[in-house]
Parts: structure tokens; C-alpha cells; sequence
């Protein structure tokens, strides 16, 4: 079937074969601004933080490392270098200038950790205002009988960064999983292993540390988030295609026994996404989603990857998660969600492509699109393009979304692949730096 086009004032609508239409929006995006480079094609540290009241962004490489606040009027944002970006990732109050900075150095049975409780001026200094260790070994991490298992087979000391926790006035929460390494005579053992997801945290503002105990199961990339009263534990199950969380209140107690959110996960390196985030009573929920991949007649690759966004949220009062509800129909690939929060204003970004070519990933041509709700996550608006390049061959991807004052704040790399033919049948991809894109359009109606 021939593609049609149908213009309605500035939105525009594909309908191509089958697939089901998905609106451009390009009416009240304000222009593309470049504020700063990737290292290299997608790969970036750039991040939003709500912080102090307001937004700050931080990162960008190849030179451009940078603090951005966003300006008092809200239209744009003000750069400050970085001399020593050592400091981050960190965790941030968003409601007052301070940030937490988590470290920590292993060798052999111990680890020892720093906390550093600072806040930021704005001609980018950062200053220190507190820094308290925490030695642990590996009993403390794995309990006891370890045996022959080890926090580290190094032979000198590794650093390793936690983030993804939560801070406030007096209690903060920084999430942890740690894998130890098993010796078997002389040869560490892939399959066997000791593991452990629990929290550093302190409810004296920083003064002493102690270690809240979790889950033992084999887990990845995990995010504590506080509701008015709860504190969750997000964490993925990568061999199981899990979601998982644990939750405790905010009067005290411990934390419930993990339990599932969903088994529709992808597992595949790089695939394993997920964001998630509080804000008043809900907690709200975004992944790459599984469940309706397809599969191909390749015995290497016989699955297709073409994941989904999905969603879903829960408050406090509820018994269990809502029915998750996939944001991203409508597209056959999807990739990278973001989410943001503000009030009952949810929006969740993702780069992805209504139609492609069998095999691709997320470094081929894309695009940005978004879906927004307006009643906490209740309903949502059907899927909407923002970048418009990949008939251009141009790859936007990595969105980072910040919902602030009623206006959405969106960040995204761009550029297009570059293949080197090295030999017959042989391509290298070498990739510059890639330009940091930003635009801001108030919240939907």
C-alpha cells in the first residue's frame, strides 16, 4: 500500500499498510537547541535531577561536562563548567540545595564507603559539608559462611559509585547490589555466587550509616523512591525477565518480602530498562516490555527485540500495581524510556520507529516520542512524534524528560551512524560525538 498523508493545521498523520497512525507534534515545541556532545554516538552521562526547587542537568563529555541550571524565567538553561566532574553520579533533595555523593573502594573481603553530603553554588562550586565512612566486610554484605566467596579478586583497590536513592531532610536511602566473586581451588566459578540487594542509609542526616537487608537473589540496576509513606526498592531479575520490588514504611520497620511487578522483562545486555519514580502518594513505573516480542527463523537471534514501553503506578493506599498499560502502540521498536512526574502531570519519553527493517537496535535510525497523563497515570494520550529524522537516516535516542511548572523539559542525542568498511564483509562503526539536543513545550491540555 502507498503511504498517505493527511495534514490537519500542524499535526501530521502516517498511515503506512497496517500500521495504526501516530500523530507529529510539532505545533508547541519550542526550537532545537545543541547543549553539548555525547562521547560517542548515544553513549552519554547526561541527567536531569529536580533539585532545590528547580531542575539541574548534568552532564555530557568530549569537553562539554557541564553543570545546567534551568534559568529563572524557564526558558532556557545556564551553563557552568565542570574542573572536576569526580563528584557525580550523586542523588538530590529536590526540594533544597543538597546532594549526596556515594563512594565506595573494595579489596579482597571489605568495602569502604564515604558519603558526602554537599550542596552546589551557582558559579558551580561544590561544597562539602560532610563525609562519614561506613567499613564493611564481606559478612556484613553476605551474612556469614562466605567461605570461599570474596568481595574482590582484584588486586588492588576498585571503586565502585551508588545512585539511584533517595534523599530528604533527614533520612536518606542509596540502594546497592553487590555480586561476590566464588574461588574454586584456583578459578573463580561463573555459576556459583553469593548476592546481595540492600540499602545504605542514615536517619541523622548523614551523621551514621547503617545497612537495611533486602534480597539475596542475583539482581541489577536498583532505585529506592519515597512516597508520602513508603520508601520501594526497584530492582530488575535479568535471568528471570523480572521486575521486581520491596517496600517499608516511612515510620520505620523493615522492608516487605521482595515480590513481582512483572515477567514480561527484557533480559538481553543493554535491553534491561526501567525507570522509576515517586511523587505525593504513587509511585510510577516505565520499562521495556517483552511480552508481545516476536520471534524469527534465525537459531543465533530468534528473538526480534522489538520491545514496548509500558507503565504502571501504585499509591499507597492500594493493595498491588495497577494493570500495566503499554505506552508505545502504535510503534514496532521501542528503546531508552524516561519518565517525569509532577503532581497528577505524568509524561514518559522514548526514542523508537512505527516501521523497520528485521535486526536493527536502538544505533539505527529513530525517533523521539512521548505520551502524557493528566490524572496520575489513570488514562493516556495516544503516542506522539516529536524529532522527525529518521527518513534522514539521523538517530535520536537516549531521552532524558523532566516534567517542571507545567512544562516538559526534553533532552536527546542526535546524529547518524558512520560505518568504516575495515575488509570485504567487515564494517567498523566509528563514531564521533554526537550532539545533546534540547526543547521544552508546556504540559498538554
Amino acid at each position: 500500500m502507498k503511504q498517505l498523508r493527511f495534514i490537519f493545521g500542524t499535526v501530521v498523520f502516517l498511515a503506512v499498510g497496517c500500521n495504526k497512525q501516530v500523530a507529529t507534534d510539532d505545533a508547541d515545541w519550542s526550537k532545537t537547541q545543541e547543549i553539548g556532545k555525547s562521547a560517542d554516538s548515544l553513549s552519554t552521562s547526561f541527567t536531569p535531577y529536580k533539585w532545590n526547587g528547580a531542575l539541574l542537568a548534568l552532564g555530557g563529555e568530549a569537553g562539554t561536562f557541564a553543570m545546567r541550571f534551568l534559568t529563572e524565567d524557564g526558558a532556557g538553561w545556564r551553563t557552568v563548567p565542570i574542573a572536576d566532574p569526580g563528584w557525580v553520579p550523586l542523588d538530590s533533595d529536590p526540594k533544597v540545595n543538597r546532594l549526596v555523593v556515594t563512594r565506595g573502594t573494595i579489596q579482597g573481603d571489605k568495602i569502604e564507603l564515604t558519603f558526602i553530603i554537599a550542596s552546589l553554588t551557582q558559579d558551580g562550586s561544590f561544597s562539602k559539608k560532610s563525609s562519614r565512612p561506613l567499613i564493611l566486610d564481606k559478612s556484613d554484605i553476605f551474612g556469614a559462611s562466605t567461605g570461599n566467596v570474596h568481595l574482590s579478586l582484584a588486586d588492588r583497590p576498585v571503586t565502585v559509585l551508588f545512585a539511584g536513592g533517595a534523599m530528604g531532610p533527614t533520612q536518606i536511602h542509596i540502594p546497592y547490589c553487590i555480586r561476590g566473586r566464588t574461588m574454586t581451588g584456583n578459578t573463580i566459578s561463573s555459576s556459583a555466587g553469593r548476592y546481595n540487594n540492600d540499602v545504605f542509609y542514615t536517619t541523622d542526616a548523614g551523621q551514621s550509616w547503617k545497612v537495611d537487608r533486602i534480597s539475596d537473589s542475583y539482581s541489577i540496576l536498583p532505585t529506592v523512591c519515597q512516597t508520602v509513606n513508603y520508601y520501594y526498592f526497584v530492582a530488575g531479575k535479568p535471568l528471570e525477565n523480572e521486575l521486581w520490588y520491596s517496600r517499608k514504611s516511612v515510620e520505620g520497620g523493615g522492608w516487605s518480602s521482595p515480590d513481582s511487578i512483572n515477567q514480561t522483562f527484557p533480559s538481553a545486555k543493554g535491553d534491561f530498562t526501567y525507570r522509576a519514580v515517586a511523587d505525593g502518594d504513587t509511585m510510577h513505573l516505565c520499562w521495556l516490555d517483552r511480552r508481545n516480542e516476536k520471534e524469527r527463523l534465525n537459531p543465533a537471534y530468534p528473538n526480534r527485540q522489538n520491545y514496548e514501553v509500558a507503565y504502571c503506578y501504585r499509591k499507597d493506599s492500594d493493595s498491588s500495581w495497577s494493570k500495566d498499560i503499554i505506552l508505545s502502540e502504535g510503534l514496532l521498536y521501542a528503546y531508552a524510556p524516561s519518565i517525569s512526574v509532577d503532581g497528577h502531570n505524568v509524561v514518559v519519553a522514548w526514542a523508537g520507529v512505527q516501521h523497520d527493517k528485521d535486526g536493527r537496535n536502538e544505533f539505527d535510525p529513530s525517533d523521539i516520542y512521548y505520551a502524557t497523563s493528566k490524572d496520575g497515570g489513570k488514562t493516556w494520550t495516544k503516542p506522539m512524534q516529536v524529532t522527525n529524522g529518521f527518513k534522514s537516516g539521523l538517530t535520536s535516542g537516549r531521552p532524558q524528560v523532566a516534567l517542571h511548572e507545567d512544562v516538559i523539559h526534553l533532552f536527546y542525542v542526535q546524529g547518524k551512524l558512520n560505518y568504516k568498511k575495515v575488509s570485504p564483509g567487515m564494517v567498523k562503526l566509528n563514531q564521533p560525538p554526537w550532539p545533546i539536543y534540547y526543547r521544552q513545550r508546556p504540559f498538554p491540555n
